[in-house]
């Protein structure tokens, strides 16, 4: 009697977590350069009032070094964007010893939120392009 108990739990529990992988992003493309690739994350974009919360990846060719010293070759950035001001901020910042943000984090950076530091977006950057598909006003419905 114990084993089809048992069989009728593991089918439940391998039932609600087949749906469930690692915790993937459906990156999109922002922009291709030769010194590296820039994609966001459309699904994980957050409205708030004139503001959107963003995930970036930025994908390299060759390792690079973080700021203390580890090798990596991808970095995913949260940024909040203020899409009225042309302005940014860099919430947080991970970085992966594999392309894609994947592989182990190397290294991480959070930035207090009650003392941002924005920076302007410049025209022609992939902050830039960002901007413009984020910010962009949602399409009327036909």
């Amino acid at each position: 009697m114990r084993l089809p108990r048992f069989s009728v739990v593991a089918f439940v529990l391998v039932s609600l977590t087949a749906g469930v992988g690692p915790a993937c992003a459906e990156w999109s493309e922002l922009v291709k350069q030769e010194e590296a690739a820039y994609y966001f994350d459309k699904d994980a974009v957050m409205p708030v009032h004139v503001s959107r919360y963003a995930w970036v990846l930025t994908d390299l060719p060759k390792a690079d070094k973080t700021p203390t010293g580890e090798n990596y070759k991808s970095m995913m950035v949260r940024v909040r964007m203020y899409c009225k001001t042309d302005m940014v901020v860099r919430l947080s910042v991970s970085y992966f010893d594999q392309q894609m943000g994947k592989g182990k984090e190397v290294a991480a950076d959070d930035v207090q939120e009650w003392r941002p530091r924005e920076t302007p977006i410049r025209p022609n950057t992939y902050m830039a392009a960002l901007k413009k598909e984020v910010c962009a006003a949602p399409k009327a419905a036909s």
